[in-house]
């Protein structure tokens, strides 16, 4: 940064040549702009963002195909203003606040006469973007790049979609205002759209709360990128719609074990889809935990048994103690006996749990309508506790998340394997 500063008595300036580049749009030959400053750490400072003011100022111009983005030039305005000690305001706000800070901005603007973006940075003349609603899934989903990080394809379509369906249900709602007129009116009217679903038996509260907390995170991470002014904490506080428990009922262990394990009744299933009822049995794993496996991580020479799910590259698991080793005794060391290179059938796990559910269904092997593959897991912990199992090797081994640090390795996996005997069904 510093080969752009130069020093001509004791004012510094900010000077750099047009590249070839970019001289097809910006004719000026050299860009030269005062700093304002007779310190070289703060003419450095200043220097850095005009930089990057210049540097996204012809960004835009490629490709808006010569003509300045709005959205850049907003974005460079904020950044100019910031330069020179000042948050950026329109002119009309400007004009609202102290007479101190208006001569400041006028004085600023004076010595910069010859710098229209400066002059346009300081007294609050650059465009707000509207930022309409129908543009924030398009924005959210290169600032949250963090988020999607080692997350298979699907893993991100899966992330993806049902925000993209939050927000379109709030512009349904409220209709594509652009994000800076927000307002609590329109998440009140929001929260009543699905208060009304609700009430016609079509979702449930869950379902709406989950959406709303969508769209106050997609709204608050665009309006940050962007500086809207708006505290959406404000806006989305105490909105939160009562919900019923409605948790996935456990299978009793005499039903897993003399329906579903035992005999022909799960005969219709291809062998892999009956092979991954059997192996949940016996470990309490969620589906695309099990059908992530790899040879490498089902290990059937040691004297215990067990497969290890972690994450791998564009493979990440729910949570971070997602990861563990669980000991296969029972129905889940015949499944991995018969499969030891793994599930190899279907290639996301939602395809298989839709086939079990829908043969479940269709074969009268729901107890009840909300039983479904899923019920399996919670049979898992409900045998552990039955069985006297501390919660520490429960939570282990299902992988929940625990409160407070982690501290250890955890449990040993020849403990583990102690309380999974106890409750091993028969294969």
């Amino acid at each position: 940064m510093a080969n752009y500063v130069f020093c001509r008595g004791k004012n510094f300036y900010y000077r750099r040549r047009v590249p070839e580049y970019i001289s097809e749009y910006d004719k000026r030959a050299i860009i030269k702009i005062s700093l304002g400053t007779k310190d070289e750490k703060e003419a450095i400072r200043k220097a850095a963002i005009y930089n990057d003011y210049i540097e996204d100022y012809w960004r835009s111009l490629i490709k808006g195909n010569g003509k300045a983005d709005p959205e850049a030039e907003y974005r460079t305005a904020i950044k100019l203003a910031k330069a020179h000690g000042f948050a950026y305001k329109n002119a009309v706000e400007v004009s609202k606040e102290p007479l101190e800070e208006i001569v400041e901005r006028l004085k600023t603007a004076n010595k910069s006469i010859e710098q229209p973006e400066t002059v346009s940075s300081v007294l609050g003349g650059t465009e707000v973007p509207e930022l309409p609603l129908s543009t924030c899934a398009d924005k959210y989903w290169p600032l949250c790049r963090d988020r999607l990080t080692n997350k298979s394809e699907h893993q991100i379509r899966k992330w993806k979609n049902p925000r993209l369906a939050a927000i379109n249900y709030f512009i349904s709602a409220i209709g594509d205002k652009p994000l800076k007129t927000i307002a609590r009116s329109d998440i009140l009217q929001f929260r009543q759209w699905w208060m009304d679903r609700i009430e016609k038996g079509t979702v449930v509260a869950a379902t709406a709360n989950k959406n709303m907390m969508y769209v106050k995170d997609m709204l608050q991470v665009v309006g940050l990128q962007y500086e809207v002014a708006t505290d959406f904490d404000v806006l989305f506080s105490k909105i939160r719609l009562k919900e019923l428990e409605q948790s996935r009922p456990p299978f009793e262990a005499s039903y897993v074990q003399d329906v579903l394990l035992s005999g022909d009744s799960l005969k219709g299933l291809n062998p892999e889809a009956r092979l991954l009822v059997f192996a949940m049995a016996d470990t309490g794993a969620r589906e695309s935990e099990l059908i992530g496996l790899t040879e490498e991580d089902i290990v059937l020479d040691e004297p215990i048994p067990y497969i290890w799910i972690r994450a791998r590259e564009n493979k990440a698991l729910k949570t971070l103690t997602s990861e563990r080793k669980i000991p296969l005794v029972g129905a889940s060391l015949y499944a991995f006996q018969q499969l030891p290179s793994g599930f190899n059938h279907y290639r996301t796990a939602d395809t298989a749990s839709t086939t079990i559910n829908k043969f479940f269904r269709e074969n009268d092997l729901k107890p009840t309508p909300n039983h479904s593959l899923y019920s399996l897991r919670h049979t898992f912990k409900d045998r552990l506790r039955d069985a006297g199992a501390p919660e520490e090797i429960i939570d282990e081994l299902m992988g929940h998340k625990k409160s407070g640090p982690k501290y250890g390795r955890g449990h040993m996996i020849e403990n583990k394997y102690e309380w999974l005997k106890k409750i091993a069904f028969k294969a």
